[in-house]
């Protein structure tokens, strides 16, 4: 049993090892989930401190980065609910795009590329990051959760504790949001 416990022990990461490998990833889905640096900073020094307290007591039932992530998010929620002042933006209902019977209200215009091929490109990815940075916060964080870290409905349900058909509806929304965000970045230009 001393031999299992000395086993464990040395597997166990050092604080040093986990701030070097899971730092900038802390810091990515706070900043997604916030849409502001300052904020993010915050909540990963935060994250980071839990860190330093908990790390001893980290059992290994579930896997570290799944830890951290769930801490991260956990954090970047609370740091919002905290927040004393915020002016909330109008959220845009992306349903007026569409006519009552369903077609476009505009006509759609087809991507030169795919997304997946510019997202590679800096500026692209600048674009991306400034369009999920404008979401309103209910539609960012399903979209955050399930599109950049490609979590299940499910469990996206049970973060932010909603209904399995909210966290689909604010996706499916966040999704049209962000079509027309980046529209102009990538339509077709007649020639």
């Amino acid at each position: 049993m001393e031999e299992l416990s000395s086993v464990q022990h040395a597997l166990k990461p050092t604080v040093e090892q986990v701030f070097r490998e899971y730092a900038p990833r802390i810091y990515s889905l706070a900043l997604r989930l916030l849409g502001n640096e300052a904020d993010a900073e915050d909540v990963t020094q935060e994250v980071l401190l839990q860190l330093i307290r908990k790390l001893d007591t980290f059992r290994g039932e579930s896997a570290l980065p799944t830890w951290l992530h769930r801490l991260t998010v956990n954090a970047a929620l609370m740091h919002r609910r905290n927040r004393a002042t915020r002016s909330s933006p109008a959220i845009r209902e992306p349903l007026d795009n569409f006519l009552e019977n369903g077609a476009h209200a505009r006509p759609v215009h087809r991507w030169s590329l795919p997304p997946d091929q510019k997202a590679l490109d800096r500026e692209t990815r600048t674009l991306i990051d400034k369009a999920i940075a404008e979401l309103p916060e209910a539609y960012r964080d399903v979209f955050v959760l399930a599109d950049v870290e490609g979590l299940g409905n499910a469990e996206i349900a049970e973060m932010l504790a909603l209904s399995v058909a909210a966290v689909k509806s604010r996706l499916h929304r966040a999704r049209l949001l962000m079509r027309n965000a980046l529209a102009p970045h990538f339509e077709e230009v007649a020639v």
